[in-house]
């Protein structure tokens, strides 16, 4: 090849890496946005009122499909909220196949003795999923006020005198706590799992909600104004983010929403990678299929909102667009010197950039917090960007399709029979991104090896955990 082909040939590589790494600023400047945002409102939030001087109805939604290890706590857990029992209506929407109902029945018998009014709600099918079994319930509830919570969460018993108050507004539609581990987190998955919920909370939702933007229901531990929801349309099941899809239409709607910070609500986090997987897996498709279906629906919002909407709407791409960096790093390694100013502009200003920023957020984590919550920023971004192959097959998927079938979250430690077969491309592009590694360092640019290493050893990981729990 002469000199002249492999000049071309490198260029095409430094331009390809600058235009991905233009699009991905999108995403970077937001999640910086938020940082900056979370840090500068954290104690800016507004203050919560008083409780009414007649307390409402509630009602207590607990959606379950197959939860026999859970479904027992989960009811005592609601059965000792602080609330008068004859204002507190509890609903168990059970669509189990298993031995989850008669479990139930046991503690439900229990609830009923100590008098409060418990209904075990079972349907002949699952036409719907969670948002079907929501949708079918929410009509017959009694309570003005309704709270969702999942099968792994342990409420504490304050919730509903924490999330009650908001309501005095009668246009906050939306009360949400804010999620937190139930144990603290042991194994590399559930470190992981633990970082992403508490960054979620922590920073977006954050300032989110204290900066006027758009913001979600999170599925579990929040608290709708029932007029809400019907206002909305109901809970609608053509996608599988039917917390998302639900929060959007009432934003349009005009209603408010709050997040209660210091509201924390308990819950498991996944305890292995292959039920991270079909939890990821779940959002992300979700996720998608509202862009799909929400994007085009933001013409009369203010660009502001259509912008900010769209980027959280689209977030998974941001290990998508990671990953394709990280596999092209050696390639721009070796195009640079063909091509310094391009090649200054497309590989080291942003790997620099994006090394350094990864760096200070782990030193500042060590300072803070010890050296192991500085490493874990390091172990949470690897195994964020190795679940990045599954983010697109899934964000495929949701851009296809409508609806699909909600799985649940697995809670156990084991493999889910055998090891889905995208783990071995896992495995052969997290090689790929070691070598990608390596040929930054043979080329001289080591300052581009953070992010391949980072993904490869991220992706290697899933992949092993999955294969061997």
């Amino acid at each position: 090849m002469n000199t002249s082909n492999t000049s071309q040939i490198a260029a095409l590589v430094l331009a390809f890496v600058l235009a991905i790494w233009l699009l991905l600023a999108g995403w970077v400047s937001y999640n910086a946005r938020m940082i900056w945002s979370a840090w500068r409102l954290r104690g800016a939030g507004p203050s919560r009122p008083p409780l009414p001087a007649v307390l409402p109805t509630v009602t207590v939604q607990l959606p379950v499909f197959n939860e026999p290890t859970v479904v027992a706590r989960l009811l005592e857990a609601v059965g000792r909220l602080d609330w008068p029992a004859d204002r507190l209506e509890i609903q168990l929407l059970d669509d189990s196949t298993d031995q989850t109902p008669e479990i139930a029945a046991a503690t439900i018998q229990q609830l009923r003795a100590g008098g409060l009014a418990v209904s075990h709600v079972r349907r002949v099918d699952r036409e719907g999923y969670k948002a079907g079994a929501l949708r079918d319930a929410t009509p017959a509830a009694k309570g003005e006020f309704i709270l969702v919570l999942d099968a792994d969460f342990v409420p504490n018993p304050t919730l509903l005198r924490q999330l009650v108050p908001w309501f005095s507004d009668p246009a906050v539609g939306m009360a949400q706590g804010r999620w937190r581990s139930l144990a603290a987190p042991a194994s590399l998955i559930e470190r992981s799992a633990a970082y992403w919920i508490d960054r979620h909370f922590e920073i977006e939702q954050l300032a989110r909600s204290r900066s006027g933007q758009f913001y979600h229901f999170n599925g579990s531990g929040g608290m709708w104004r029932k007029t809400a929801i019907a206002d909305a349309g109901g809970w609608s099941a053509d996608t599988l983010a039917e917390d998302l899809d639900l929060s959007f239409r009432a934003w349009q709607r005009g209603w408010k929403f709050i997040f209660d910070f210091d509201a924390e609500v308990p819950a498991e986090v996944p305890a292995s990678a292959a039920a991270w997987r079909v939890q990821q897996s779940r959002w992300a498709v979700g996720a998608f299929q509202m862009a799909r279906k929400s994007i085009p629906q933001l013409g009369s919002a203010s660009w502001r909102d259509r912008v900010l909407v769209s980027l959280h709407l689209t977030g998974y791409m941001f290990p998508i667009l990671l990953l394709v960096l990280a596999l092209t790093a050696g390639m721009a390694a070796w195009a640079r010197p063909y091509h310094p100013m391009l090649g200054l502009v497309a590989t080291a200003v942003p790997m620099m950039g994006f090394s350094v920023a990864i760096m200070a957020q782990a030193a500042f984590q060590a300072w803070h917090a010890g050296l192991r919550r500085g490493f874990l920023e390091f172990e949470a971004i690897a195994i964020g960007i190795g679940m990045a192959p599954l983010m697109l097959r899934s964000g495929l998927r949701g851009l296809r399709t409508s609806g699909g079938v909600f799985h649940r979250t697995p809670k156990s430690t084991r493999a889910i029979g055998e090891a889905p077969a995208i783990v071995y491309v896992e495995a052969a592009l997290g090689l790929l991104c070691l070598t990608s590694a390596a040929a930054t360092l043979a080329f001289g640019a080591p300052w581009m090896a953070l992010l391949p290493l980072l993904s490869g050893s991220g992706l290697i990981a899933i992949a092993w955990r999955t294969v061997w729990p």
